[in-house]
């Protein structure tokens, strides 16, 4: 084989774990065919087929090896930089070209082997799969890379006897034997340990669903920021640093994480109940967003959902729907019935087309983790800022101190297995930070060490539109 067997990979999370310690990112897109596309940051493009991935009731892509496509550079570059910093332009080319050809040719037989499993698997699984293709793409070339070049510099490597010895006769059998420890010792023990289990419950739930029962019972505080969401992702043993403005400015005061998001009376008992078992469906969710990790169709759509419910259920939202909508109940008489602004406002809830409309936006442009190495970012009491794009809704929400979830400008047709990740120098970091302080209500809460300073807020296309140019900035600086 080329080099030992990975046994990070055979545990979850531990290769994404040592990627971002090393600088790396990679994400993998579905295909419309049923493969993989995807980019590494230290690899570039890749593209194998899928195998025994369906839809339950849907037609199955049949496995098939792609032929080898050379790109420039090579997706194996950096890593060859990294090892010889000072290889020509030349040999990183013509050598990583080769170990390329090498690392396709060993995931697609890997593949072929995994063809052999005959049991469809559930399509929400496939995203886990394809990061972990992407992972041990990662992992192969470095592989490959250091068993090609040991005891050897690289000026020495002839690059027709490289890619004789690599794909001729004696290499195609070691990539055979490679790729069957490969698919034995980590493709398949996460088949069998992971994707098939998963990929057996989410057909059995979809065949038996639950009923969802909404637990109505009196309330006198309506929390319209979540308390695990304060509690979880915000505070510090169990406190969180409020502030409000005065006359003198910003002034802030320790508060429990139950003391602050909730006002009285804001929407009826059954409304609670429904944003109670909306926000339980994207806790996973934010954790997952939060650690690199893919989210399948139903997980987006909950904390979609989640995002969308934190903006209806705001009472700034609350009272501006009431405020427009009062003409009209004046108009048709009931401008003494205090109960007919809450049915029309609770209506909303019921209205999918509504919702469909303010959710597609969210859903489908393209999502960015901002993080800070500083706890820079503060939760408004609004949830957020948001603005109206032309063709839809954008937002900025703050996760956590160090983390904010933001909607780029440009839309997707599919979307990335993860988001962009983004590290952020502070000029950013307390730019984003103005424009949320200046889009709170009322107050805001922040990280316990968290001062405010006097950097201006953008406009808030000005400032997606920065955030925008700084992801573009750092995949181009990718190979």
């Amino acid at each position: 084989m080329f080099g030992g067997t990975s046994t990070s990979l055979a545990r979850s999370g531990d290769l994404r774990a040592s990627e971002s310690e090393n600088g790396h990112s990679c994400f993998a897109q579905r295909s419309s065919a049923g493969g993989w596309h995807g980019r590494d940051s230290a690899y570039g493009e890749f593209r194998y087929e899928a195998v025994n991935m369906k839809a339950p009731g849907g037609e199955q892509p049949t496995a098939g090896a792609l032929p080898f496509e050379p790109r420039r550079p090579p997706m194996c570059s950096s890593e060859i930089v990294k090892r010889f910093p000072g290889a020509t332009e030349v040999q990183v080319d013509a050598l990583g070209t080769i170990w390329d050809e090498v690392v396709h040719c060993i995931i697609n037989e890997m593949l072929e082997l995994s063809s052999d499993d005959a049991e469809p698997l559930h399509i929400n699984i496939r995203e886990d799969m394809a990061l972990e293709l992407a992972q041990l793409l990662l992992w192969l070339s470095e592989r490959v890379i250091e068993k090609r070049t040991e005891g050897r510099e690289l000026s020495d490597i002839d690059p027709v006897a490289e890619r004789n010895a690599c794909l001729g006769l004696e290499g195609a059998k070691t990539i055979t034997g490679t790729a069957h420890l490969v698919y034995e010792r980590i493709w398949k023990r996460k088949m069998d340990e992971r994707w098939k289990p998963k990929s057996a419950k989410a057909i059995e739930r979809e065949k038996n669903p639950r009923a969802a029962t909404l637990a109505v019972k009196p309330v006198g505080k309506n929390h319209f920021i979540p308390r695990w969401f304060i509690r979880d992702l915000w505070a510090m043993d169990g406190k969180v640093l409020r502030w409000r403005h005065s006359e003198a400015g910003w002034m802030s005061a320790p508060r429990g994480f139950g003391e602050w998001g909730y006002g009285k009376n804001l929407y009826s008992d059954w409304l609670e109940a429904y944003f109670s078992l909306l926000e339980g469906d994207a806790k996973r969710p934010i954790e997952m967003l939060l650690d690199t990790q893919p989210l399948n169709g139903p997980q987006r759509e909950s904390f979609v959902g989640f995002l969308i419910v934190q903006m209806l259920r705001n009472p700034s939202f609350i009272e501006a729907v009431q405020q427009g909508i009062a003409p009209v109940i004046a108009r048709e008489g009931y401008a003494d019935d205090p109960t007919m602004a809450v049915k029309a406002f609770e209506s909303m809830f019921r209205n999918n087309a509504f919702y469909d409309q303010i959710s597609r936006p969210v859903m489908w442009s393209r999502w960015a983790i901002v993080k800070s190495t500083t706890p820079l970012f503060v939760l408004p009491d609004t949830f957020g800022a948001r603005a109206d794009a032309g063709d839809g809704l954008r937002m900025i929400v703050p996760l956590t101190p160090n983390a904010c979830f933001v909607t780029l400008p440009d839309r997707e047709e599919k979307k990335r297995v993860v988001p962009h990740h983004l590290q952020i120098d502070e000029t950013l970091g307390r730019r984003i930070t103005a424009t949320l302080i200046q889009s709170a209500r009322k107050e805001f809460i922040s990280h316990q060490k968290f001062v405010p300073d006097e950097t201006p807020a953008l406009t808030f296309d000005a400032l997606i539109d920065e955030i925008s140019q700084a992801v573009a900035s750092k995949d181009d600086d990718e190979p």
